[in-house]
């Protein structure tokens, strides 16, 4: 049943996604409000030294760029095959973005969601009228909580708070958690990495991040060791005709510094134990690791595994990100098993697995909808535990959820200001 303007609709996460979709919301005419934990575009304030590897043209919509436009006439916007570091993205188009007319008045900062949940229905009762019901979202400020009401809620607050661990079976190593504040989850400025030249320094995780963080140490003369859970040439696997080319240049700068010997690199590794070593001189952390040689057949038996000890200055687990559910555990939501997403998106993307994220299909906006009714999720967090997520792959979920809300399969805004 579509929704009709001028219900509330609440954006739970006020960077990239979440400020597009409620761009789109306020055009069509829909109350958005937005709350975030922190400040605008908060988690890409956090890697605002890293260069992106999609080009601006993947990375704005033609409503943002009118919207922006119409805001400041004279805005100069990026080129549309340039590569932009984060801070770049936040200063050409996210911060003008969230500063236009219809949206400014709308994003509160420094506002955590607690909870969502429905106002007189519990998650137990099976009650089919839960779509009138509406949702009560506890919001907290300055340690002060509050109830904000809302007739569709839209979760687009990502992962980058919850990084996962680098443990082995995807839980804390023993005392990772005590010694969590010696492990570095962020890719390193090469100001910060420059304190690290002649150091030992572990990276552990074999996606995009960890590439970034050894191409940056290596640069600065870190003694780098790369530490993935399989075969690191995986990681090091070239698309054919990748159009993309700072990820070319990336995985061609890492394959060659392992060519090289520039990387020490550890494949087929588990990750048992994180503690200090006891030195006053030497490097102050060591890893307990079982290494597994996958030509023997009884290699990943523990009973024959050897716990090998690597000392190391710095630790950075660079190992992905996972999704905290925790703020609706009182709707009904229905996550993935393996990579608690919504159940519908996670299915259709489980079974198109591969390494050019690129080739990923939404093929319906039906794949949005959840369990929970008008409670949506989108962006990053949309994926769950699984990577791979694009920009335009948010604007293409922006899409065909208005067409849902709205029950108008032609409805297309981004068309309207392209064509």
């Amino acid at each position: 049943m579509a929704i009709d303007t001028p219900a509330t609709i609440l954006f739970i996460g006020g960077g990239p996604v979440g400020l597009e979709a409620a761009l789109y919301a306020r055009y069509l005419g829909y109350q958005a409000k937005i709350y975030e934990a922190g400040q605008v575009c908060e988690h890409v304030h956090q890697w605002g030294h890293v260069k992106m590897f999609s080009p601006f043209s993947m990375n704005h919509s033609p409503l943002g760029k009118a919207a922006i436009e119409s805001h400041e006439p004279t805005h100069d916007f990026p080129g549309s095959d340039e590569y932009l570091t984060g801070q770049q993205w936040i200063q050409s188009y996210l911060r003008p973005l969230s500063e236009t007319d219809l949206l400014r008045p709308n994003i509160y900062t420094n506002c955590r969601v607690i909870s969502v949940s429905r106002t007189w229905l519990n998650k137990t009762d099976l009650d089919q009228g839960r779509a009138n019901d509406p949702f009560r979202v506890i919001i907290e400020q300055d340690n002060h909580r509050r109830v904000q009401t809302a007739d569709v809620v839209i979760d687009t607050s990502g992962v980058f708070s919850s990084p996962n661990p680098i443990g082995a079976g995807g839980v804390p190593a023993i005392g990772e958690q005590k010694l969590d504040f010696a492990i570095n989850r962020r890719i390193p400025t090469r100001e910060l990495a420059q304190q690290l030249r002649g150091k030992d320094v572990a990276v552990v995780g074999a996606g995009h991040s960890a590439a970034c963080a050894l191409v940056t140490l290596t640069d600065v003369g870190a003694n780098v060791t790369w530490i993935t859970r399989g075969e690191y040439s995986s990681a090091l696997q070239q698309i054919k005709d990748d159009p993309l080319t700072e990820r070319v240049h990336i995985m061609n700068k890492v394959q060659k510094l392992v060519q090289d010997s520039q990387i020490k690199a550890l494949p087929n590794c588990a990750i048992d134990t994180v503690r200090e070593s006891g030195s006053s001189t030497g490097p102050q952390y060591q890893l307990g690791i079982h290494q597994v040689d996958n030509q023997a057949s009884d290699s990943k038996d523990e009973h024959h595994l050897q716990l090998s000890w690597h000392s190391f200055d710095q630790i950075y687990g660079l190992t992905g990100y996972r999704v905290d559910n925790s703020i609706h555990q009182e709707l009904q939501f229905h996550p993935c098993y393996a990579t608690e997403g919504p159940i519908k998106l996670a299915a259709s993307l489980l079974n198109q697995i591969g390494d050019n994220c690129l080739d990923v299909s939404l093929e319906s906006g039906d794949l949005l909808i959840t369990s929970e009714p008008n409670y949506y999720q989108l962006g990053i967090k949309s994926y769950g535990r699984q990577s791979g997520f694009l920009f335009r792959t948010g604007l293409q979920q922006i899409v065909q959820l208005f067409q849902l809300i709205g029950a108008r399969d032609s409805l297309d805004i981004y068309h309207t200001f392209s064509g």
